[in-house]
């Protein structure tokens, strides 16, 4: 468009030369404002000749100013989140209308900040959920297959290596046991002679270590390995957000919290969840965090967290606790 608009500047300017070239026996004052007007559409053609070549270059610019994560969005109009998954209420499946459905408070999170980029970017952006556990998480994130990780702590040691958002969420610790154990009399103190179960790669497990020295620490998968190593006896107790544990022991009979060990989270220890991407994402990292910012001011993510609680039912809360 700028070029057309160039060669029509161009096009005028030569008709008028034209046309004094044609009108040259006229009488030197219309000559005289014929050459003036002339030399205006020629500046004007000349003007237009730089501001095509100078937008280029500003558009050029500003695509150099993007950091991975944005200028992978803009290119192909997909966030790519990488989740750990079955942790009712942040990200769960349920059945909607005879079909399986991903949902979850962290999930619709993502959704509206797909809403969000898309009036930011000016381009449409749908969210592509990577859906594992802490290790394969990460590594999709390490491979560049995803833009970052949801819910992860940002620990001093991992933002050695990674670029977190501000924290989005935090909640209190809980530890679930058997109503029966038979090592019930040892949870206090250091925990000495108890066996811990925790997340692998979870603030779960450095907290346990930090707070209880002398219990022996095992780290599993997920969930539902931590309830079946509890209820098999091979663990005395298993670490866990008060959400996941809370849960566990609806669907869990068997199954208690054990409140004199329940303890909430200092930022000295744990700064409570982020989003974890690679640095060089500044720019991403800063408007995702004004992002959780505006939809807390707005009682948004509250709202989810409620929408997500209210989605739960006894069939999410057996797969939630299954092996």
């Amino acid at each position: 468009m700028r070029k057309m608009k160039k060669i029509a500047v161009l096009c005028l300017a030569g008709s008028m030369a034209l046309s004094l070239a044609a009108c040259s026996g006229g009488s030197a004052a219309e000559t005289s404002q014929a050459a003036s007007q002339t030399a205006a559409l020629a500046e004007a053609a000349q003007e237009t000749t730089v501001s095509a070549k100078e937008e280029p270059a500003e558009e050029a610019e500003q695509a150099k100013e993007w950091g991975p994560i944005f200028a992978d969005i803009v290119q192909n109009g997909k966030l790519k989140v990488g989740i750990i998954g079955n942790e009712p209420t942040f990200c769960f499946h349920t059945v909607e209308d005879g079909k399986d459905v991903l949902t979850g408070f962290e999930v619709e999170g993502m959704r509206e900040m797909a809403d969000r980029l898309t009036e930011y970017l000016g381009r449409e952006v749908t969210p592509e959920f990577y859906e594992s556990d802490f290790t394969g998480c990460m590594s999709a994130l390490q491979a560049n297959q995803i833009h970052f990780v949801t819910r992860l702590s940002p620990t001093d040691e991992r933002k050695q290596t990674w670029l977190f958002t501000d924290v989005y969420h935090k909640s209190n610790e809980c530890y679930v046991a058997r109503k029966d154990s038979p090592n019930a009399d040892k949870f206090t103190g250091t925990l000495e002679g108890v066996t811990v179960c925790g997340g692998m790669g979870t603030i779960d497990i450095t907290m346990t270590k930090h707070l209880y020295p002398d219990a022996e620490i095992v780290e599993l998968a997920g969930t539902p390995d931590l309830l079946l190593s509890v209820k098999n006896g091979k663990s005395d107790l298993a670490c866990m957000n008060a959400v996941a544990a809370a849960m566990s022991v609806a669907a869990n009979p068997d199954l208690t919290v054990v409140d004199s060990l329940t303890w909430e989270p200092t930022d000295e220890f744990d700064k409570g969840c982020g989003l974890c991407m690679a640095y060089g994402n500044e720019d991403f990292a800063d408007w995702a965090s004004g992002f959780f910012g505006d939809i807390k001011e707005e009682g948004l993510w509250d709202q989810m967290q409620s929408d997500a609680a209210a989605k739960l039912d006894e069939k999410t809360l057996e797969d939630f606790t299954a092996k």
